[in-house]
């Protein structure tokens, strides 16, 4: 096998790992182009970070360096290490945002043009089909997303909890970004951490099988949606003596002398469902 069809197969078989990702940009409204921009940005950081420093001085890689061994610009990653992490991602973000959005721009368009604004600043409620005694949804779409049905951003608006559709077919703008439940800076954040740990499990024990991490799991088995809920109080029950058990007996350990390098150890427990 050519190792260009190998490194297509593995980057197919790694694609996978994005799905739980995909479905929370699709909650949030989130678009590829944006999330292909905040990928970009942290390519770029996590590269300075993996790539070798210099052999004589340990400094760190190069932009040039960096650059090679991603496929970014070295203007565009000097760019991006300038500005640093969350300011240059959030840049890039906004920039496909308005460039690829349909909604976002209709959004803008909506809470920003004068001809969509009550006299006090507010987003007008509209009619959703053209009349000639005021604006519409329909003019509002044709000005900012031309060549789109109407319709179809309206399904959309509303998956997204952005609009209403109030009595006699008028649409009532609610927020600028979508609004999900549950989807917070902070739940998001601890959930990503996680993910990266059990990642950074599985994927040691594959680079690098000398030093593998410890995974296991159960097969799987087929529960009716009675006996799912049963067994969840047992799964919560039975992880919570096990991870209180171990994690007095790491504590005890952890208070010894340590000498050395030393590096932080965790142990987690969860359960998987799938269709």
């Amino acid at each position: 096998m050519k190792s260009s069809q190998a490194q297509v197969d593995v980057a197919q078989a790694l694609s996978a790992a994005l799905e739980p990702v995909i479905d929370v940009c699709l909650q949030l409204g989130i678009t590829s182009p944006e999330l292909e921009s905040l990928l970009r940005v942290t390519f770029v950081q996590r590269a300075f970070l993996k790539l070798p420093r210099h052999a004589r001085t340990g400094r760190g890689p190069s932009d040039n360096k960096v650059s090679t061994a991603i496929g970014v610009h070295r203007t565009e990653v000097g760019k991006i290490r300038a500005e640093g992490g969350a300011a240059s991602a959030k840049g890039s973000m906004q920039k496909k945002q308005r460039l690829y959005s349909k909604s976002a721009r209709i959004l803008l368009g909506w809470t920003t043009d004068p001809r969509f604004l009550t006299s006090g600043g507010l987003p007008l409620d509209l009619p959703i089909e053209r009349n000639r005694e005021r604006r519409s949804f329909e003019d509002l779409v044709d000005k900012y997303a031309p060549g789109v049905f109407p319709g179809t951003v309206l399904k959309e608006l509303r998956r997204r909890r952005t609009v209403d559709v109030i009595d006699e077919g008028i649409v009532r703008f609610k927020s600028p970004t979508t609004r999900a439940v549950g989807l917070t800076k902070a739940n998001v954040a601890g959930a990503a951490r996680r993910m990266k740990q059990l990642g950074n499990t599985l994927f040691q024990s594959i680079v690098d099988s000398a030093h593998p991490r410890y995974y296991s799991e159960t097969r799987p088995v087929s529960l009716s949606a009675q006996q799912l809920a049963a067994i969840q109080a047992v799964l919560e029950r039975r992880a919570k003596t096990f991870l209180d058990a171990m994690e007095n007996e790491l504590q005890g350990r952890s208070s010894t002398a340590l000498h050395g390098e030393t590096k932080r150890l965790g142990v987690g427990v969860y359960s998987w469902e799938e269709e």
